[in-house]
């Protein structure tokens, strides 16, 4: 049965002076079933670092918020009536001069106001309802400063459009001597609302490399993709992925997770 539950994002604004601020988690509750839920971002979340150059106040500041959130969930369990516990929450959430504030509060209908809350998570915090190509920019950009950290990595990728006379599409990382190319990468997010548009957005870059390496443009054992996925994929979503590495596998064609340094770094330096 569904019920009203009310719920804030929490935002992080280091600089008051730019009122610039990125969400970083979702506070709710449910006051009919007396029940207070929270999910933050992770500390060492690099959509934050990259966004505020910041990679040593936002740890500390989070884990204190995130503490304020445990206590006002310990205490939301001692109110004895639902108007109590919506005017607790409402209290919290009240705008403060501090760098984490909350945003006006707002209602909606759910039955499970835990799936509710990871939903609105993933609209808020994981952009979920943002395109591909806006999720590809951003792990483009994670990509080029990971690579930049290493000096024999640093300046070795541009971007370059292939041309042949049955293919035409463009890789952010290539790396060249002279006209060979060395090693092409391409981040893909597989964060669309249906699988069946994942597994499109698969054999559409399948596609373009195959037919590429079919015109001598490049060859397969020198592209990689690195890929991402939802952050709490439902079965169908998991059976996509698992499906779209399955289809990366059959053609020899190299994949690892978009945070797996480790191994992107690898292989790049392999092929240089």
């Amino acid at each position: 049965m569904n019920t009203p539950c009310l719920y804030s994002i929490v935002r992080y604004a280091p600089y008051a002076e730019t009122e610039e601020f990125a969400n970083i988690g979702v506070v709710m509750c449910s006051p009919k079933k007396r029940t207070f839920h929270f999910m933050l971002t992770q500390s060492n979340d690099a959509r934050i670092s990259a966004f505020f150059r910041d990679d040593t106040i936002f740890p500390l500041a989070k884990d204190a918020v995130a503490r304020e959130l445990r206590f006002a969930q310990e205490q939301s369990h001692h109110f004895q009536t639902d108007e109590q516990l919506a005017n607790f929450f409402n209290y919290l959430t009240m705008r403060r001069e501090s760098i984490f504030h909350f945003s006006s509060t707002r209602v909606v209908m759910a039955n499970d106001p835990e799936k509710e809350l990871l939903r609105i998570y993933n609209q808020f915090v994981n952009h979920s309802d943002f395109s591909k190509e806006r999720r590809e920019e951003i792990l483009a950009k994670e990509l080029r400063r990971r690579l930049n950290t290493y000096a024999e990595l640093r300046d070795s990728f541009r971007k370059e459009t292939f041309g042949g006379e049955l293919t035409r599409f463009t890789m952010p990382f290539v790396a060249k001597s002279e006209e060979e190319v060395l090693c092409a990468i391409k981040p893909l997010a597989f964060v669309q609302s249906q699988p069946g548009k994942m597994m499109e957005h698969c054999d559409s870059w399948v596609s373009r490399v195959t037919r590429a390496a079919a015109e001598n443009i490049l060859s397969l054992k020198n592209v990689l993709f690195t890929i991402d996925g939802h952050t709490a994929p439902n079965s169908i979503e998991s059976k996509a992925m698992d499906e779209i590495r399955k289809t990366f596998d059959r053609h020899h064609i190299a994949h690892f997770k978009h945070d797996d340094e480790k191994s992107i770094i690898e292989f790049a330096k392999a092929s240089l």
